[in-house]
């Protein structure tokens, strides 16, 4: 087997699209409307894989499928190619694939090994420093998706624990979370509300995001950050609820367009418009935005707007 990124002339030969979904072949995805078989589903693809790297029943379920692809490109796609096309190592090393996949897909903070590689391969696609830059310029994005997988698959495992040379790339993203996680105690209160499944940080400064999900109890996070104008609303689900998983999210997605309106109708000044970017949304949000679409101060207070979606959230799995 190879790896080939997705493109329309594959649709006609035998193939295993991992991580995301496309209409042909065989499937082991964690994304919605995935096709995977029932004794392989996991929380992320990568687990999934590693799951059929050691199923005895592997060699059969892949007969004739010459070709391994994605139809996106990220660190758990980046690893469940890995552990599909080099299943004996991949399983040698299997405690670091499996913190890392989820570093990358839910942004979530497992091990400092795991963050930088998840920081690494992200900074591949788009940061000026990335060691392909220069590789990529001008080509498609098929092309280039595909230089990312065939230069990063060359370097794993090793790349998994030796990220040193390519601080550039993890420093930034590390620093803000440490920074965030540390100024959590100190700008910001934190309210759990169990029966809603409904986590509030109340914060006086902007924090990181990757920090509030990871000190979250619940997959609903309201962040509430103070500014000159009041409060700054971020009423966001977490993304590991988009996912289809075997672990329940910890409070699934409920559309809040009802709510958005309900919000609009109580602000006292016309500076935005209350919006949810749905469900299907990776990024579901609710929040006022402005005229270019960016966060703006409510003038409603914080026990009103914390208060409602308590209500809103009680109860609801």
């Amino acid at each position: 087997m190879f790896f080939a990124y997705f493109e329309d002339r594959l649709r006609t030969l035998p193939l295993l699209c991992v991580d995301g979904v496309v209409e042909e072949g065989l499937n082991l995805s964690h994304w919605p409307g995935n096709r995977t078989p029932s004794h392989l589903k996991a929380d992320t693809s990568t687990e999934m894989a590693l799951k059929l790297a050691r199923d005895p029943g592997r060699e059969e379920w892949l007969r004739g499928v010459s070709v391994v692809t994605n139809n996106h490109f990220d660190t758990d796609g980046l690893l469940s190619v890995y552990a599909v096309l080099r299943p004996g190592e991949a399983l040698q090393h299997e405690k670091a694939l499996v913190r890392a996949a989820p570093a990358g897909d839910i942004g979530e903070y497992t091990t400092p090994d795991a963050f930088k590689f998840d920081a690494v391969v992200t900074a591949c696609d788009g940061d000026p420093l990335s060691p392909f830059a220069g590789e990529i310029q001008g080509r498609p994005e098929t092309e280039k998706y595909q230089i990312f997988y065939e230069r990063l698959l060359a370097m794993l495992p090793g790349l998994l624990f030796e990220t040193g040379q390519y601080k550039s790339l993890w420093k930034g993203p590390l620093a803000s979370l440490t920074q965030g996680l540390m100024r959590m105690s100190s700008v910001a209160r934190i309210r759990e509300h169990d029966a809603a499944r409904l986590t509030v940080i109340e914060a006086a400064e902007p924090l990181d995001r990757t920090a509030r999900f990871n000190t979250a109890r619940h997959h609903r996070v309201l962040t509430a950050t103070r500014s000159p104008s009041g409060f700054v609303y971020d009423m966001a689900f977490q993304i590991f609820s988009w996912f289809e998983t075997v672990t329940p999210p910890r409070g699934t997605r409920i559309d809040l367009g009802g709510l958005a309106a309900d919000f609009d109708g109580l602000e006292r000044d016309g500076a935005g418009r209350w919006a949810y970017t749905g469900n299907d949304s990776l990024d579901a949000r609710l929040y006022r935005a402005g005229r270019e679409g960016e966060p703006v101060a409510s003038s409603l207070p914080l026990d009103l707007v914390e208060g409602r979606l308590v209500e809103f959230f009680d109860g609801r799995p």
